[in-house]
């Protein structure tokens, strides 16, 4: 069968937005397939987008929205329009599959913005198949768009660091995990920076020498934590990837306390480094936790408990650990790639 054409949104390309989770997917998904399909990418311009063959339309403030809707003849011809981000343009009359990474368009947890969420409505309702990322958001479509039931499959994001990285960190492994712990960036209020504050405080009045690091972007919302910490918390910024695992392979654990989450990329990152992983019990949690996440209440005196517990129990680390290199192997950027694949292929067909 000759290779198809899908013309795709590779707005999440942009290095402003490549290390989020939606670029991490796209640069994954056509790295992969580009073998087997051809693939033309359409964004506004930015830097590096013409090395990577995208077919780009001006920055001219405010003009962003009128561009994406017309961006399909840009890409022009192709067989297939795939919205890699939760959007479709309005003028697409082609068939077409829609990446869902969450609800947060709706859900209002990151505030909400009308024309996007309408935007998110209208691209649900007429895309011809939509992948969503999870069975959490699935069923999230479903309880929301319940008429869009029978085009939704289900795919999971992939992951996969390699085995010399891997070598590489665990030589670096001390001989047993140091007093602190790490949360993997607090840029948004629903990833609930204070109920792992709460629990370090509460450890420290027990005289438990236990600090909290988080890495990334903070959100405002959070500076007044940070100043009431006396001390307790370390912001480290964004890291580089490797700084960031040898960072996760010394910690005695990922703090994950996150209200919402469309999949859940930290809690892999601290399984793949060797580091045990302590979340918020949600759907989505359990779902790619998948049993090698502790899982809690929302509650700092069970979250004390559990890191007490880990910071006096080299087995319940161990055990963990365990745990989350099994879960890792259901996770794969190959298999992910070859589920999207062959989804073109059907749609086209």
């Amino acid at each position: 069968m000759p290779a198809i054409t899908v013309a795709f949104d590779a707005r999440p390309l942009d290095p402003e937005m490549r290390h989020w989770g939606p670029g991490v997917f796209v640069e994954n998904i056509v790295k992969r397939l580009s073998g087997r399909v051809r693939f033309r990418g359409l964004a506004h311009r930015f830097p590096g987008g013409d090395a990577l063959g995208i077919v780009s339309w001006p920055c001219i403030p405010k003009t962003g929205r009128v561009f994406f809707a017309l961006s399909p003849a840009l890409g022009w011809p192709f067989d297939l329009y795939w919205g890699t981000n939760h959007l479709l343009p309005h003028l697409l009359r082609k068939p077409s599959v829609l990446t869902v990474h969450d609800m947060l368009l709706l859900n209002g947890l990151d505030g909400r913005e009308r024309l996007l969420a309408r935007g998110f409505s209208s691209s649900v309702r007429r895309a011809s198949r939509i992948i969503a990322v999870s069975e959490a958001t699935a069923n999230d479509l479903i309880r929301i768009f319940p008429e869009v039931a029978a085009k939704i499959e289900v795919i999971h994001q992939g992951f996969d660091v390699s085995a010399q990285t891997l070598e590489s960190l665990r030589k670096r492994l001390p001989c047993k995990a140091t007093p602190f712990t790490v949360m993997l960036g607090a840029h948004r209020p629903r990833k609930n920076l204070q109920l792992a504050v709460s629990a370090i405080t509460r450890l420290a009045a027990e005289g438990s020498a236990v600090r909290l690091v988080v890495t990334g972007n903070v959100h405002a919302s959070f500076r007044d934590v940070f100043r009431k910490s006396n001390g307790l918390i370390e912001e480290r910024g964004v890291l580089p990837k490797e700084e960031l695992f040898q960072l996760l392979a010394k910690a005695l654990a990922l703090l994950f306390p996150s209200r919402y989450e469309g999949f859940g990329f930290p809690m892999l990152e601290a399984m793949a480094a060797g580091c045990p992983v302590l979340a918020l019990d949600t759907p989505i949690n359990r779902e790619i936790g998948g049993g090698a996440a502790w899982l809690l209440p929302e509650d700092s005196v069970e979250w004390a408990k559990a890191i007490r517990h880990l910071s006096e129990s080299s087995a319940a680390r161990e055990e963990l650990i365990l745990r989350g290199g099994e879960n890792l192997r259901r996770f794969s950027w190959e298999k992910t790639a070859s589920a999207y694949g062959e989804t073109f292929q059907e749609i086209c067909r």
